[in-house]
């Protein structure tokens, strides 16, 4: 398992940004915007602390998202730096791969001229020797 270098501010933000953009944040905010309508409208509550345009519900959600965006710029790019070093070594592996692939291929290329060489030499003796035994046996049917 690999060890975690990340920095205290570091796995707050990967946290914040991790609570931001779940399902649970959506469903709890949303949740809460509603009860705070709710009480502020109903005039059975009798706790109307903020009234319909809802100005302190629009100032907690403008704090929200300002404080909730730098966090998730902060993870996103601790992701985006892990992935370049990701690529950076699949990019140098496969780079080795090839090259290790073109010197074998190379290899074989030249172990298949060194073939044809010695299969080339064996063909000639080969006619040489049938000319020889042409040879002798007209020699002998004479």
């Amino acid at each position: 398992m690999e060890a975690d270098h990340r920095t205290f501010g570091d796995k707050i933000s990967d946290d914040i940004a991790k609570f931001g953009g779940s399902w649970w944040f959506i469903f709890t905010g949303a949740a809460l915007i509603a009860m705070w309508v709710v009480f502020n409208i109903l005039p059975c509550c009798g706790l109307k602390w903020d009234e319909y345009p809802f100005i302190l519900l629009n100032l907690f959600l403008s704090l929200i998202a300002a404080f909730q965006a730098p966090f998730i710029l902060m993870a996103q790019k601790r992701c985006e730096i892990k992935q370049d070093l990701i690529y950076r070594t699949l990019f140098r592996e496969i780079k080795e791969l090839v090259e290790a692939d073109l010197s074998l291929e190379h290899e074989i290329i030249d172990r298949n001229k060194k073939l044809e060489e010695e299969l080339k030499n064996v063909r000639n003796e080969l006619r040489m020797l049938k000319k020889m035994l042409h040879k002798l046996i007209k020699e002998k049917g004479e």
